[in-house]
């Protein structure tokens, strides 16, 4: 169940002094399973790009396929994209509205037009693989924590099945514990489930740490696409897009420019760990 986009452009606002071209010929192809970086600074085009994946924008130019069919065409079902394309928001727990978690997680699979019985088993699995505890699944969700809160409304999501996932800054706002947890989470169930998951994140250290393959959006461009490794070797390239490195690599150059004979290419804490050994050894 793959998603593919052929030629994509999208402009708002076209005619007026507030024109934008937000997607530019964007040709891209997303398999199953694949965990996916899309990196950009504000304004690239990545909120717009995971928004055409599912149907919620549609191209102005192009064509965007789900599992090869057109999802602009005759008849695709637009409401089962979504189901199977499952879209978080950035700071999705402002979405959340019921009296309690249940009701608020099980609101997507009652609107699929479930049997109660199955509406209630994946919603009790997907509050589980978040990390849930049964003490609060009567509780309101606006009495939990920000964390706790987002993973209800990822929940939320999860119980409808998707085939993927996409996740707009699913970090954002949180400490460091929290951020690394909500990550951790997502890296968990993508292994469990064999999802495809697309992470749209300002955090160059989360996507060298998680994500297979990067994506960089730069003024409506693909800019890059390529492994961690690929994509972080054009260090100024980032930094003229406004981008950077992960801090770890940046260490690493300045060791490097002051003689020490170290490796450059280090971008995750694991591989510095590995190198700083190899270098006191």
């Amino acid at each position: 169940m793959g998603i593919k986009l052929e030629h994509v452009s999208h402009i708002f606002n076209p005619g007026t002094t507030f024109e934008k071209a937000a997607l530019r010929n964007i040709c891209l192809e997303i398999g199953e399973g694949e965990f996916i970086g899309l990196i950009g600074h504000t304004g690239s085009g990545k909120s717009t790009l995971v928004q055409h994946m599912n149907g919620l924008i549609k191209p102005m130019a192009g064509t965007v396929y789900y599992d090869g069919a057109d999802i602009c065409g005759d008849g695709f079902d637009l409401k089962k994209l979504r189901t199977e394309v499952g879209l978080v928001f950035q700071y999705p727990e402002y979405q959340l509205f019921e009296t309690s978690v249940t009701k608020d997680v099980l609101f997507g699979p009652n609107n699929m037009g479930l049997p109660q019985l199955e509406a209630e088993m994946r919603t009790y699995e997907a509050l589980k693989s978040v990390g849930i505890d049964e003490s609060l699944l009567d509780a309101s969700p606006f009495d939990l924590s920000g964390g706790q809160k987002r993973r209800v409304a990822i929940a939320g999501v999860l119980a409808m099945k998707p085939k993927v996932l996409i996740l707009d800054e699913p970090a954002a706002g949180l400490d460091p514990g929290g951020r690394r947890e909500i990550l951790d989470m997502i890296a968990g169930i993508r292994r469990e489930r064999g999802i495809s998951v697309v992470l749209v994140s300002h955090s160059m250290e989360d996507v060298a740490e998680y994500v297979d393959r990067i994506i960089v959006m730069n003024d409506g461009y693909i800019a890059m696409d390529g492994t961690p490794h690929e994509v972080f070797t054009h260090a100024e390239e980032l930094t003229a897009m406004g981008l950077d490195v992960p801090d770890v690599t940046r260490l690493f150059m300045r060791l490097k420019a002051e003689g020490f004979d170290v490796r450059t290419d280090i971008f995750t804490p694991d591989e510095a760990e590995a190198e700083l050994r190899r270098l006191i050894g």
